[in-house]
This record gives structure tokens, C-alpha cells and sequence, in this order.
């Protein structure tokens, strides 16, 4: 399996317009966005998945509209932004407004939320790991070794914050001892899982990428 760890564009919260938990992109946020769909253009995803707050789901509507189909975009409150408890109720009609094809996975992900490394923690259980390793069923033989996999390709926007509790559990280490993830808007992580002769691999094949930024947007942004 192939996953893309997307984080959002630019909100009027990280400029300082907005103190909403809840806070839309800014026009800047929109066109880190537009960016990312057409650089991704060419790259099919069999599953879009965002968290329900409308930042995200702006983010993967732009991604989504420039798929072939315009895909479903799966809402999953658990890809929340830490912090975000199970309390929050968002306004659907304004999601949908962003993106009218939306499926809401509220029976996939436990509704109760946990603390933020363990809801990342089944995050990624469900959305990755079990699809990645149990529906292994390609193979690939390369000498006496075999390589078998999911062949799907899915993509997941969240938030700085969440996204680094996953990236702390794709590469193994503790986030509440190494804290230093950087995710800027619209960042693209990357990574392949697959069953290594039985044993579940991870490769990590991008880290925090803005390539699809222009120049002028990321020295702006100091990116």
C-alpha cells in the first residue's frame, strides 16, 4: 500500500484572523491547495480520507475535484486535529458545500476519542495497517525474497498536530519525548507498506515535501 499523509492549507487561524477550532483556509490556504490537486492529478487514489473539520475536507476537495470522477472524500472525525474531543459536532451543510460527495465513516473509527498518540494509534490501525498488511495479496519475487502488498494508493489530510503523532508511529518513536515534526500547509508525507518476506516493512519515501508549491508561496512561508 501506498499512503500520502497530506496536511491543510493555510487557515485564517494560523494568521491569526480566526480563533475557531474550526477555521477555514485563507485565500492563500485555497491556492496551496489547487496547488497540491494538480500536482496529484496524475496519481490515482483508491481511498480520500479527511477529519471533519472544514479545513481538511477544503483540502481534499481540491485534490478530490482534480481525480478522475471526483471521487467520495470518507470523513473521519478521529483525523482530527489533537485537542479536538469527540464533542465537537460540525457543520455538515458547510462541508458539503466544500465538497457534495462526502461519506461519513462515524461507524468506522470508535466515536469515544482518545488521548492523541492512542487515537492516532487506531487511526492508523484501521485506515493503514490492517488494510496494508491483511489484504497483502500482490506478490513479487526478487531472488529468494518475497514481497507481497495491497496495491491500493490512499490519501489522508489532517493536521500538523495529528499528523505527527502518525508519523511518530509509522518511524517507531515516542512523539511526547521527540516533539520536533515539522508539517507545513499542504505538505505531502509519503510511505510504502508492505510484508517483507512476512515482515511487516515500512519504507519512508517523503518527508514534509511543499515541491508542488511555487517558489514565491514557500519563500513567503519560509518553507
Amino acid at each position: 500500500m501506498e499512503l500520502y499523509l497530506v496536511r491543510h492549507g493555510e487557515t485564517r487561524s494560523n494568521t491569526g484572523e480566526d480563533d475557531s477550532c474550526d477555521s477555514v483556509l485563507t485565500e492563500k490556504g485555497i491556492m496551496q491547495a489547487e496547488y497540491l490537486g494538480k500536482y496529484l492529478e496524475n496519481i490515482h487514489f483508491d481511498k480520500i480520507y479527511s477529519s471533519h473539520l472544514i479545513r481538511a475536507v477544503q483540502t481534499a476537495a481540491a485534490v478530490a475535484e482534480h481525480q478522475q470522477g471526483e471521487p467520495e472524500i470518507i470523513v473521519v472525525p478521529e483525523l482530527a486535529e489533537r485537542g479536538i474531543t469527540s464533542e465537537f459536532v460540525p457543520d455538515k451543510e458547510r462541508l458539503e458545500r466544500a465538497y457534495p460527495k462526502l461519506v461519513y465513516a462515524d461507524d468506522l473509527i470508535n466515536k469515544d476519542f482518545h488521548g492523541d498518540i492512542e487515537r492516532s494509534e487506531n487511526v492508523l490501525r484501521r485506515l493503514v495497517f490492517d488494510p496494508a498488511y491483511l489484504n497483502a495479496s500482490e506478490t513479487k519475487i526478487k531472488g529468494e525474497n518475497e514481497i507481497r502488498y495491497n496495491s491500493e494508493r490512499i490519501l489522508i489530510v489532517a493536521h500538523g498536530g495529528l499528523n505527527a503523532c502518525i508519523l511518530s508511529n509509522l518511524v517507531n518513536f515516542r512523539f511526547d519525548i521527540n516533539m520536533n515534526i515539522v508539517q507545513h500547509n499542504t505538505c505531502i508525507n509519503r510511505f510504502r507498506l508492505f510484508l517483507f518476506n512476512g515482515v511487516r516493512r515500512i519504507a519512508f519515501e517523503g518527508y514534509n515535501e511543499t515541491n508542488h508549491l511555487p517558489e514565491e508561496i514557500r519563500q513567503h512561508c519560509n518553507y
